[in-house]
């Protein structure tokens, strides 16, 4: 499978609108960051691409079919932080299942990451913090190495150690299967160095998708005193401003990669978090 398409998908819980037309498309061979706030739409978006839940309108297209099939089926894997499996399953029986469905699965591969994690593979699955039990469907969905893999909040309740271990796993299977990995998380700088392509979405709609790189690029702090900043700022398209004891900050889009700025006035570069939050407070306004 080379390419899933979301045209124009909708949901609605009642009176709760999750997601107001999204159009997006996953290409093969990218991790791509699915990135917003807590109850902002990402796990309604990923479950309707697993065909886990349907849309209220609009279609996913799996490489031009509306049906996923039994052999397109295996090529998706879609982790979720609810424990949909049987909660007095053991992890290892939970590994034998999953390596029935998927034939890259490597059982003795698998047992030993997850000793690298400290999880006994003995353990029933409702004997498992929640912490252990992300890591666990964590690195069982990567082992499957299907095509496309999505990952609901993968680092739910893991230490730091942990989630760096974690994020090397990623890129190992990544490097190795060149497959998709969608990364659904809030810890935004965290994971940016793992990213090719990210999607901002907030209250159910896309905001921004880009390549990596371009996001960074094209968005920029100018900061200086405020009389110079304000002679300045109607010039360009501000996305967020800050004001500090007779200083001013504003994250811009310019339309040249350096803009023709007065004395005293200094640009940096913006973190992926400091552009997601300031889109979000913007939309917020």
């Amino acid at each position: 499978m080379q390419t899933i398409k979301v045209c124009d998908v909708s949901k609605n819980y009642r009176d709760v609108l999750a997601l107001n037309k999204v159009n997006l498309e996953l290409q093969a061979g990218k991790i791509y960051g699915l990135l917003g706030r807590n109850g902002a739409g990402k796990s309604t978006l990923l479950k309707i691409i697993a065909d886990r839940i349907r849309p209220t309108s609009g279609q996913i297209l799996y490489d031009g079919k509306t049906v996923l099939d039994d052999s397109t089926s295996r090529q998706l894997y879609f982790s979720e932080p609810d424990k949909t499996f049987p909660e007095l399953l053991k992890v290892k029986e939970l590994c034998y299942y999953t390596s029935q469905f998927y034939p890259k699965f490597n059982l003795d591969e698998v047992q030993q990451i997850l000793q690298n994690f400290g999880i006994n593979e003995k353990k029933r699955l409702n004997q498992l913090s929640t912490g252990n039990f992300a890591i666990v469907r964590s690195i069982v969905a990567l082992q499957t190495r299907a095509g496309f893999i999505f990952l609901d909040e993968p680092t739910l309740g893991h230490d730091a150690v942990n989630r760096e271990l974690f994020y090397n796993e990623v890129l190992r299977i990544y490097r190795e299967e060149q497959n998709t990995i969608v990364l659904s998380t809030h810890l935004i700088d965290e994971i940016s160095n793992l990213l090719e392509e990210v999607i901002f979405i907030d209250r159910g709609q896309i905001f921004l998708e880009d390549n990596l790189d371009n996001i960074i690029t094209s968005h920029l702090y100018i900061t200086g005193p405020s009389e110079q900043i304000e002679r300045i700022e109607r010039s360009y398209s501000v996305i967020e401003k800050k004001e500090n004891l007779g200083f001013v900050s504003l994250l811009i889009r310019p339309t040249s990669v350096t803009p023709d700025l007065p004395d005293g006035v200094k640009t940096s570069r913006a973190g992926l978090q400091d552009i997601f939050i300031a889109y979000s407070k913007k939309k917020d306004k």
